[in-house]
């Protein structure tokens, strides 16, 4: 999930927008024609994070079982009796932030209590859970690609729909925060997926990719001076910055969204947000074969980030559709198979 400043309340999320502002729910449903099938998801609701065992080396015998591990956590993140494009809205979800702690380095420092009813208060206060959460972030993720992170912060929806997010940093224009849904992240491997797309966002519309737009990001509200932005960008503009014109999600939009990209704004200008769910739905129904899961067709920026997501977790496909295709576009940048076999290293001590 992205959220863009712009359309940023202050410990709220709302999904008027998808150009703008986007979400991964705890569960998707994936595209029939995936090679192995795809079960319910049965997660069960916990209200703190089992801690994670400590990392240890990988042996040969599970270093072998690996690939049965990263399938699991594909299934498990991928598959639901119910899509998030059909019945209720994620904006009429009840959400709260809990805390929001300041990112110094790898610690959580500073935690801001916000106000939550009290049945959220013990949760709001077991940090433990918080920190746990955290670290199974940096453990994920190289130090040097989680540098731009200077914020944390707990909040929940409830069970499923939100389980996580990325936004703009109030604080630094070319830093960006982490949100997690303490009600979702028990299920580790669902996590797992959830922590690897957030990162897809910070991956492609980072300030190195996007550099940010300053008007924008002072003047969030400002809807004229945002449409002269956008309209003044000739590349894919993110909603915090025109991209340039080599970055990757300019590259993924030009190869993969031109032909659609007409189609989809229609649906996107759509104001009555039902409407629009299942516009969308209807979207991905038609264009079935182009995208890896029902979520990834709301926005560019989305499909970007669960294709990213597959490119890490699954293994390397035939390039026998559009939506296979998204993922062997990694690969063309040596930069990122390197980072895969970084953190794909990293999932397999997770889960010995």
């Amino acid at each position: 999930m992205t959220v863009s400043r712009r359309q940023k309340i202050p410990f709220a999320i709302t999904a008027l927008l998808f150009s703008t502002l986007a979400c991964r729910a705890a569960t998707r449903l994936i595209i029939p024609d995936t090679p192995t099938p795809q079960p319910t998801l049965t997660a069960t609701f916990a209200p703190t994070l089992t801690p994670f065992p400590p990392p240890v080396t990988p042996t040969f015998e599970y270093i072998a079982s690996c690939p049965l591990v990263l399938d699991q956590i594909v299934k498990d993140s991928t598959s639901s009796d119910e899509s998030p494009l059909n019945g209720s809205s994620i904006a009429n979800t009840n959400l709260a932030y809990l805390v929001e702690y300041v990112v110094s380095g790898d610690e959580l420092k500073n935690p801001h209590l916000e106000s939550v009813p009290n049945r959220l208060k013990a949760e709001q206060q077991n940090r433990a859970s918080h920190e746990e959460i955290w670290k199974y972030f940096t453990r994920l993720i190289p130090a040097d690609q989680r540098a731009l992170v200077n914020g944390f912060s707990i909040f929940t929806d409830g069970k499923d729909n939100i389980l996580a997010a990325v936004n703009q940093s109030d604080r630094d224009a070319n830093q960006w925060e982490l949100n997690v849904d303490f009600a979702d992240a028990s299920l580790k491997t669902s996590l797992t997926f959830t922590l690897l797309h957030e990162f897809g966002h910070l991956l492609t519309l980072n300030s190195a990719q996007a550099p940010v737009d300053l008007a924008v990001y002072k003047h969030p509200d400002d809807e004229t001076l945002y449409q002269r932005e956008v309209d003044a960008c000739p590349q894919y503009f993110t909603g915090e910055g025109c991209s340039n014109p080599d970055s990757y999600i300019n590259q993924f939009f030009e190869r993969f969204w031109t032909d659609l990209y007409a189609e989809w704004q229609a649906i996107d200008a759509e104001k009555d947000e039902d409407t629009r769910l299942n516009m969308i739905a209807d979207f991905y129904k038609t264009y079935q074969d182009q995208f890896l899961t029902d979520y990834a067709p709301t926005s560019p920026a989305e499909d970007i980030a669960e294709s990213w997501a597959f490119f890490i977790l699954a293994p390397k496909p035939e390039s026998n559709s559009i939506a296979n295709e998204k993922i062997l576009f990694f690969y063309e940048y040596p930069e990122l198979v390197q980072l895969r076999e970084q953190i794909l290293d990293k999932i397999c001590v997770e889960f010995q």
